[in-house]
């Protein structure tokens, strides 16, 4: 019956996977919702995300700021004035 009752271990794995899936789905949607400054550079993460999870997941998270555009925030106004002075 020992191979039925959760042990320590089994918690800390299932935890660790768990912790894992999120790093994952986190590095995935970010890398789809991203600009990236080459043409090929968010094919390429993608694919190194899916078939190389392990690797791809934490090479993206540490590595993706380098290729990544920087958003500027440019706010448009105007168009709220517009609106406010009708």
């Amino acid at each position: 019956m020992e191979l039925i009752t959760p042990s320590y271990g089994l918690i800390f794995w299932q935890l660790s996977i768990f912790i894992y899936f999120g790093f994952w789905v986190y590095a995935l949607i970010d890398c789809l919702r991203s600009d990236f400054r080459g043409p090929n550079q968010k094919l390429i993460w993608i694919i190194l995300i899916l078939f190389a999870p392990m690797v791809g997941t934490f090479l993206y998270l540490s590595m993706s700021r380098r290729t990544k555009e920087k958003r500027g925030f440019n706010p448009d106004f105007s168009k709220i004035s517009n609106s406010l002075k009708d």
